[in-house]
C-alpha cells in the first residue's frame, strides 16, 4: 500500500501488487481498489496491478475535491498517479464510475501510453436526452435522480458539521436512497437482499465511511448536473477496447452499452447473460476468464488494431 502526491498536493492511496506488464483498475462508487484484488493475485505473477483508491473513497476517503467536477478529479488524479509512477504501455480497466474516469480521462488527456482499456458496464452517456434513453436507470432516471435531488436538498444546509449532527430521519433517508442505488447494481437476488444492509447505519459505514460525507452530495451534484457525455470523444478512441455488458443491467441497459461499438467500431464487446452492473461480483467466475482473456489478448496489440472490425460480440 502507498501514496502518491496529487498536483494540489492531497495524497491519494493506491495498491501496487504483482510484477511485470502494469494493468492499472478503476473501482466503482463506494467501491476501493481492494476490491479488484481477489482477481488481481490470480495475474499477480505476469502483471503489476495499481489499484487506486479514487478520491473520496476507500483510504482516499478523507481527500477534499479540488475541482468541482467530480470526474474531471480523478482524471486529474489518474493522470498524476501514471505520471508518478511513470507508466507507459499499460493497461487499463474501469468498472461505472472508474469507467466514467477512464473516458473523462481519454477526453482530456488521450490515452497515449495506454495499451487497451478495458470497459465494464458503462453507458457512453449518463444523463438522459432527447437522442438518448439509455442513461443511468434507464428509463427510471427521472423518479430516481428526483430523490437524489431531493435528498441532496436536505441534506445541504448540514455541510460542514458532522455526520452524526444530521437529524437521524434525514440520515435514515439518505441511507435508504444510497441503499436503493446499491440494489441497482445487482442481478442475483442474494446480493440484491444483502444490499438492504445499507439501509442500517452502523452496516453501511463500514463501506460507506462519513467522515467526509459531503463527497456522497459532490458526485450526486455531479452525475446530475456534469456534462458526462463521451459519445463524440469516443469516436476517436483507437486503442484496443474490449467492453463488458450486464445483459441484465438495471443501472445502465445494455442497449446503450452496446451502441459503444458505433463509436468504437474495433471494440470487442462481451455480453454477460444474466448479470448485471456489477460484474464481477454477479459473476465472478466468468468475469476472472474475462479478465485474463483481456490480459493475454492484448499481449500483441495488432490482434485488436484500430479500424478493423473484429467477429468479437460473444456471450460470456
Amino acid at each position: 500500500m502507498a501514496r502518491m502526491q496529487m498536483r494540489d498536493g492531497a495524497k491519494l492511496h493506491y495498491i501496487d501488487v504483482g510484477r511485470g506488464e502494469p494493468v492499472v483498475l478503476l473501482h466503482g462508487f463506494a467501491m476501493q481498489g481492494a476490491l479488484w484484488l481477489p482477481f488481481a493475485l490470480r495475474h499477480a505473477h505476469r502483471y503489476r496491478f495499481i489499484l487506486p483508491d479514487l478520491r473520496g473513497f476507500g483510504r482516499s476517503h478523507g481527500l477534499a475535491l479540488a475541482t468541482p467536477v467530480l470526474l474531471d478529479q480523478h482524471a486529474n488524479d489518474l493522470a498524476d498517479l501514471v505520471r508518478g509512477l511513470g507508466l507507459h504501455d499499460f493497461r487499463l480497466g474501469g468498472l461505472s464510475m472508474g469507467a466514467c474516469t477512464a473516458l473523462q480521462y481519454h477526453r482530456r488527456y488521450g490515452f497515449e501510453g495506454v495499451r487497451a482499456y478495458l470497459h465494464i458496464d458503462q453507458a457512453p452517456r449518463v444523463l438522459n436526452a432527447s437522442d438518448w434513453q439509455c442513461g443511468l436507470m434507464g428509463d427510471e432516471q427521472d423518479q430516481r435522480l428526483s430523490e437524489w435531488a431531493s435528498v441532496m436538498e436536505q441534506l445541504e444546509p448540514w455541510r460542514g458539521r458532522s455526520f452524526r449532527a444530521i437529524p437521524v430521519r434525514l440520515r435514515q433517508r439518505f441511507w435508504h436512497v444510497l441503499s436503493d442505488f446499491y440494489g441497482s447494481a445487482f442481478h442475483r437476488r442474494g446480493w440484491k437482499h444483502t444490499t438492504r444492509l445499507a439501509r442500517y447505519e452502523r452496516f453501511v459505514q463500514a463501506v460507506a465511511p462519513t467522515r467526509n460525507w459531503t463527497i456522497y452530495l459532490d458526485c450526486m451534484r455531479s452525475y446530475l448536473h456534469d456534462n458526462y457525455d463521451w459519445r463524440e470523444s469516443l469516436k476517436s478512441l483507437d486503442t484496443p477496447l474490449t467492453a463488458m455488458v450486464g445483459m441484465q443491467s438495471a443501472m445502465y441497459p445494455a442497449e446503450g452499452q452496446l451502441h459503444i461499438q458505433d463509436l468504437v467500431p474495433h471494440a470487442r464487446i462481451e455480453r454477460f447473460e444474466q448479470c448485471g452492473h456489477a460484474i464481477p461480483f454477479d459473476a465472478p467466475i466468468r468475469f476472472q476468464r474475462g479478465l485474463g482473456r483481456f490480459l493475454r489478448e492484448t499481449a500483441d496489440v495488432g490482434q485488436a488494431r484500430p479500424g478493423r472490425k473484429a467477429d468479437w460480440s460473444r456471450a460470456a
